[in-house]
């Protein structure tokens, strides 16, 4: 399975799980009410750490202690603030969060781990942003990408540290038709989006080069979801909801053009952008499912045949979820019934799902 190559210098990041409107082909009758906006879930040392779009347009964050219920909640920022689900990223010392402000401006967050003050930046001002965003650490830099005015693909960079925001246009109007998804490999950066005609798109460049190169991983009618793309040894993963509601897979070797696709799910499986984790010897995915169930799917790596299970059945799940891996541990986050914002967890290589609640109803937008 897959990772692959592309860079550009920049500074921190993590895949934006957030959802972009979804449009399903064929079953359009059980579509499942979703929730605008998912979470962001990370890992911070021995904490789960998660943001979240709040009541009123705010942006929420949450955390625990690795292996307890208790969780703590932050306003990283007020009423009228945030418009996107967000992305989140860990830097040295620091939490990162970016999302679509008012205005359509990108909005960038941090603080020192262990402390509740968050600093606020403009990235890019009124009109440039209109899609969540997804952010990456790369070096000593922070990577933003999302879409921009006419359905274009900007990324954005600054050196750790610093206020300057670096922009640049990685593909032109009508390229980019949901968020995107960002990762960094070798000495590259990797940007993938749904594309014009529901193509299925990859961008990458040398890091430090403004030069973006172009490729179709699924041509039309293949994408109707944001994707989720991960490393995994020497390829690259993409997966992303498909015609029908399917939940679709691609990979590639790093340095080549060649996407290979699998079907991971069949028609009526999927009802959100998905989230995919590499816990060392297995692909995880997970997405809402039908009803607003949320399933997930594992696959080992390099072996055919995804494995699928429910982590929660119908009438749990209303956004796109969230994933980490933790230890010994997986993790997903998602909104829950009645604007709640929900966590799963199960011990690796078992299929039991232990659900906790984050913040109760009426805590998320």
């Amino acid at each position: 399975m897959a990772l692959r190559r592309k860079p550009s210098t920049k500074r921190i990041a993590y895949r934006s799980f957030a959802a972009a409107a979804v449009i399903g082909l064929g079953v359009a009758a059980s579509v499942p009410a979703m929730a605008g906006t998912g979470p962001s879930m990370i890992t911070d040392g021995n904490s789960v750490n998660i943001s979240v779009q709040g009541p009123n347009h705010s942006l929420k964050f949450y955390w625990a202690v690795n292996g307890t219920t208790t969780w703590h909640a932050e306003t990283v920022a007020g009423g009228g603030s945030t418009y996107s689900a967000p992305s989140m990223t860990t830097d040295g010392n620091d939490v990162n969060i970016t999302a679509m402000g008012p205005n359509h401006k990108l909005k960038f967050y941090w603080a020192v781990n262990g402390s509740a003050t968050w600093h606020a930046e403009t990235v890019a001002g009124g009109g440039s942003t209109y899609s969540a965003p997804s952010m990456i650490t790369n070096g000593n830099s922070v990577n933003i990408t999302a879409m921009g005015p006419n359905h274009k693909l900007k990324f954005y960079w600054a050196i750790n540290g610093t206020t300057t925001w670096h922009p640049e246009t990685v593909a032109g109007g009508g390229s980019a038709y949901s968020a995107p998804s960002m990762m960094t490999v070798d000495n590259g950066v990797n940007i993938a989006v749904q594309g014009a005609s529901h193509k299925l798109r990859f961008f990458w460049a040398v890091n430090g080069s403004a030069t973006w190169h172009p490729e179709t991983v699924a041509g039309t009618g293949s994408t109707y979801s944001a994707p989720s793309m991960i490393p995994v040894g020497s390829d690259v993963n993409i997966a992303a909801m498909g015609p029908s509601h399917k939940l679709k897979f691609y990979w590639a070797a790093i340095g080549t053009t060649t996407w290979h696709p699998e079907t991971i799910a069949g028609r009526g499986s999927t009802y959100s952008a998905p989230s995919q984790v590499f816990d060392g010897t297995d692909v995880d995915i997970t997405a809402a499912g039908a009803k607003n169930s949320l399933k997930f799917y594992w696959a080992v790596n390099g072996v055919a045949g995804w494995h699928p299970e429910t982590v929660a059945g119908r009438g749990k799940t209303y956004s796109a979820p969230s994933q980490t891996v933790d230890d010994n541990d997986l993790n997903i986050t998602a909104v829950g019934a009645k604007n709640s914002l929900k966590f799963y967890w199960a011990v690796d290589g078992t299929a039991t799902w232990h659900p906790e609640t984050v913040a109760g109803s009426g805590r998320v937008r």
